[in-house]
């Protein structure tokens, strides 16, 4: 089993949805059971956006109850929030910072795209984004991180980060590799692009939705727009039906085959396939459901603080090597 150190942040955006739990939670969690894993919410990185601190104080809990719900394990990983080891983050930042010229985060692409979509505020931690992002990494030694391939940009920055400091100062931190995630795009029940939140909230599955209010989503999901009654045979592609693609992501693959038949032949129609979809669907947010509500506050902020704890033990041997290589004696 490969016990390299992985670490991997998590940003406190609020609601989650099904699209995410498939799209990237499900894939990340399952990394824990083959890395030393540290998984933290990353509460400074969000400040970038300045969002109200009563509203970033709730959604790092809920966070932090999604993933708890999901299947992070507290035993097997190390689950603690940015901010909690803000000292020795925030410190190695500062050191790396002077190893990063500022034109290349300037050309940086996801920064131009940022400032173009907040154009009244770009300010200097949207900029230093990617050496956060890299302080967050190397303060535990991370030689592997999860990412999106929108992400690839900000590892090669923390991977060019390394090799200069190292340069400097002698061979201390490793260079972190990418695990690409193959991001799953579950589609809307719209019909319309990937399920997102941003959209109306009957597009998406959230993952607190009960059985109810799963079945009334679902019944108005769009569906073969050919097929307008029932006596007429269904296109069960991914590609003809809507409903047919969420299938394909939920449903068991004998019960899919018998759909895909049924339709074909127009022995089925979009009501009861719905139906069955609904069922598919709430088999795998139930648990989740019920998981996430015998999780108590005081529960999650019990593992938030025991992760702190180890959080800290590595980020201060880390710091400790850190000040040493490059010449700092703390009087």
């Amino acid at each position: 089993m490969n016990r390299g150190i992985l670490v991997s942040g998590i940003r406190p955006t609020g609601e989650l949805h099904l699209g995410n739990y498939y799209g990237a939670m499900k894939n990340i969690l399952e990394l824990q059971e083959k890395y030393n894993s540290y998984f933290f919410i990353s509460d400074i990185h969000s400040l970038t956006t300045h969002p109200k601190p009563d509203d970033l104080t709730r959604n790092v809990l809920e966070i932090a109850k999604d993933y708890l719900a999901a299947g992070l394990d507290p035993n097997k990983s190390t689950f603690y929030v940015q901010s909690s080891i803000a000292e020795e983050i925030c410190e190695l930042h500062t050191y790396l910072s002077m190893v990063m010229p500022l034109g290349d985060l300037l050309r940086c692409p996801t920064f131009k795209e940022k400032a173009k979509k907040q154009p009244d505020n770009v300010n200097y931690g949207l900029v230093g984004y990617p050496v956060l992002m890299a302080a967050d990494i190397l303060i535990h030694k991370g030689k592997f991180v999860p990412v999106g391939e929108d992400q690839l940009v900000h590892l090669e920055i923390a991977r060019t980060i390394v090799r200069r400091f190292n340069q400097l100062y002698g061979d201390i931190f490793p260079e972190p590799r990418p695990i690409v995630e193959n991001a799953v795009r579950i589609p809307s029940l719209s019909g319309k692009g990937k399920m997102s939140k941003s959209d109306n909230a009957d597009s998406y599955i959230s993952m607190k939705d009960d059985n109810e209010t799963i079945q009334r989503k679902v019944k108005k999901a769009y569906s073969d727009p050919t097929r307008i009654y029932k006596h007429q045979a269904g296109n069960p592609s991914k590609e003809g039906c809507n409903v047919y693609h969420l299938h394909t992501y939920f449903t068991e693959k004998e019960t899919l085959e018998k759909i895909q038949l049924q339709c074909s032949n127009a022995t089925i129609g979009c009501v009861q396939c719905k139906s069955i979809l609904s069922d598919s669907i709430n088999s795998i947010v139930g648990p989740f459901r019920e998981k996430r509500k015998k999780l108590s506050d005081s529960d999650v902020y019990d593992v938030l603080e025991h992760g702190k704890m180890k959080a800290k033990e590595s980020s201060q041997k880390v710091i400790s090597e850190v000040r040493k290589a490059i010449g700092l004696r703390m009087f």
